[in-house]
């Protein structure tokens, strides 16, 4: 099993990754991995704008990217979760959102992640029911997206 670690902020020449990839596989890959806040094409600076940004490697090679978007009360809402398109299907993602959310729990404060997926991702939301989030709402207009939820008491990865 190859070794995945997530570290806090972003360098420019990986920024350059993620925008180079975004913007290959177009206005819908933007969408899915980031909702509808950034404009296609992507630029460095929208990156730049992002807080709490964190890199995601394999072997020491930057795969992606994921961020803690806001902290309410005990809960995280993640989002903004991007691996290599060239990696997809091999696990990496799943591997990398189970550290994210390890590294998460590990604050004693926070008690359960949440994010969005849009109902058209079904690739995405049939990962993070298979790690163990469950659909808590969903939105309807103007896409349909579901809110997730992963409690601390229910994490299936617990290291």
């Amino acid at each position: 099993m190859k070794n995945i670690e997530i570290i806090e902020g972003i360098n420019n020449k990986n920024k350059n990754y993620i925008v180079k990839w975004t913007n290959e596989k177009g206005k819908i890959f933007l969408e899915q991995w980031a909702g509808t806040n950034l404009d296609f094409p992507l630029t460095d600076s929208q990156i730049d704008d992002l807080n709490n940004i964190c890199s995601i490697f394999c072997e020491n090679e930057f795969v992606g990217i994921i961020q803690k978007i806001r902290i309410e009360f005990d809960n995280i809402h993640i989002g903004r979760f991007m691996i290599n398109p060239e990696l997809t299907g091999k696990g990496l993602g799943k591997r990398a959102l189970m550290e994210f959310i390890n590294l998460i729990f590990q604050d004693e404060n926070i008690n359960s992640v949440t994010l969005n997926v849009f109902d058209y991702n079904a690739g995405a939301k049939k990962l993070y029911e298979k790690i163990g989030f469950k659909v808590i709402n969903i939105v309807e207009n103007p896409m349909k997206k579901y809110t997730m939820i992963m409690k601390k008491s229910e994490n299936r990865e617990k290291k």
